[in-house]
């Protein structure tokens, strides 16, 4: 922390001393691509940060400077209503908490704030180190205007405001990062339900631990991945109003269906049996034309794309619908059963759960990428219960569920096995076990015992 603060003063002589806020990285061990379908996630904080020294200047100007030289010095001025950098530049992420705090919290633009950020966070390795950045971003900038988070409610509130100012940076996501960066427990991992956010601890399993490892294969989603990333949630759209267009039908309702989690929330209320048949009469096909879709739902195709696709691209044999449809049912599945292992400590359960969900986040959802595929392999055969990608997906890391007293040599057999491919790499294998820490906030930064 004083390093962080003598890098300040470095960077922004003169003045009073800095204060300090941190919002740490995130796992999700089980639960991909669903929060922004409504569908419950099961994440954990790590114990890696996103770490600002920051200081409130009087003419509203905003001043990002950052310890790693691969982010340039960058500024802009505070306003009631704030404009996007290109896409890909980094000041994006505090214009976005800026931005979303000035319109909803009424925050005064006049005041404005200097700022250093500092992580040992890996970029675009799937641990969230973008929202980290944002929350970060936006507790300085409360900070700065004499605001500060009082209870949970006001952390949950928040997370759900932050989660929309994150569009600002171009990428369509939900709210499971900004949750659990705000809210996490230590030594916990976090059930998260939306609309109403909801989040439910779970203790990790004891004499168990979690082991993180990166692919080195970077996936940007405010950069090149955010068109990838983003086909997800708009193809998601159109399962939607099939799924409803079906539900509409068979019940002879005009009922609404804002997002897939309402099938068993609300006063539809599904069992996963009745949703399953419902969502196979409402994608019967594998492979579905943006044409079909069209008819279906009563448009043109132009109208379709407009209200859902974008620029996303027609594939020559139609859009994979019912296949990330199935993975959308099954994972729901699989979250509410990995809590489940969680509380009654069955390891080999969550595992089994895990490994399930990496293959249909590779088959189903395609997500993946063949770095992933054969880590998570090699990860399993090193002696893993379960494997499998964490975050957004087309590179980044992988989450491994491996008994303690087999951690060196799982690692050690990973290290052989992946990272040997990798000769020009310079210091260890960027591997590391994952720690459950608090969640973001002002001070000190929070380490388990023994880390």
């Amino acid at each position: 922390m004083e390093q962080v603060c003598a890098g300040f003063r470095a960077a922004f002589p003169g003045g009073d001393a800095p204060r300090v806020c941190r919002a740490p990285g995130r796992i999700n061990l089980i639960g991909e691509h669903t929060d922004y379908n409504g569908l419950p996630v099961l994440p954990m904080t790590v114990d890696r940060d996103i770490v600002l020294a920051f200081r409130e200047r009087p003419d509203g100007m905003i001043h990002l400077r950052n310890t790693d030289s691969a982010f340039p010095e960058v500024s802009f001025a505070n306003a009631a209503t704030l404009t996007p950098s290109a896409p890909g530049s980094w000041d994006n992420y505090c214009k976005a908490a800026v931005a979303a705090l000035n319109r909803a919290f009424g925050c005064d633009p006049r005041r404005g704030m200097d700022v250093l950020v500092a992580s040992d966070l890996p970029v675009a390795a799937g641990l969230a180190s973008s929202s980290a950045l944002v929350v970060a971003c936006a507790l300085a900038y409360l900070a700065v205007q004499d605001r500060d988070l009082d209870g949970n409610g006001d952390r949950l509130r928040l997370a759900e405001l932050l989660a929309d100012a994150e569009h600002f940076v171009g990428t369509r996501g939900g709210g499971m990062d900004q949750a659990v960066i705000l809210c996490g427990q230590a030594d916990h991992a976090c059930k998260i339900d939306f609309h109403p956010l909801r989040i439910e601890p779970a203790p990790l399993l004891p004499n168990h631990v979690v082991v993180v490892c990166d692919s080195t294969v970077k996936a940007e989603k405010g950069g090149a991945a955010r068109n990838r990333y983003n086909a997800g949630p708009r193809l998601c759209g159109v399962i939607r109003a099939l799924v409803e267009k079906q539900l509409q039908e068979e019940i002879d309702e005009d009922v609404a269906l804002e997002r897939l989690g309402d099938l068993f929330h609300g006063a539809l209320c599904l069992t996963v049996r009745e949703a399953r048949a419902l969502c196979a009469n409402a994608v019967p096909e594998p492979r579905v034309s943006l044409a079909a879709v069209a008819k279906r739902l009563g448009l043109r195709p132009d109208e379709a794309r407009a209200r859902w696709l974008d620029d996303l691209p027609e594939p020559p044999e139609g859009f994979p619908l019912q296949a990330m449809l199935r993975h959308q049912l099954t994972e729901y599945e699989r979250v509410e059963r990995a809590r489940d292992a969680l509380l009654a400590e069955d390891a080999e359960e969550l595992g089994r759960l895990m490994n399930a969900s990496h293959e249909s986040c590779a088959r189903d959802y395609g997500v993946s990428c063949p770095e992933l595929d054969r880590l998570v392999d090699i990860a399993r055969k090193a002696g893993a219960l379960g494997a499998r990608l964490t975050g957004a997906g087309f590179g980044g890391a992988t989450v491994n569920l491996v008994p303690a007293d087999r951690v060196e040599r799982f690692m050690d057999a990973v290290a052989r096995e992946y990272y040997r491919g990798f000769p020009k790499r310079q210091g260890p294998p960027p591997m590391f076990v994952a720690r459950a820490v608090n969640g973001a906030g002002m001070g000190t930064i929070p380490r388990p015992a023994g880390a």
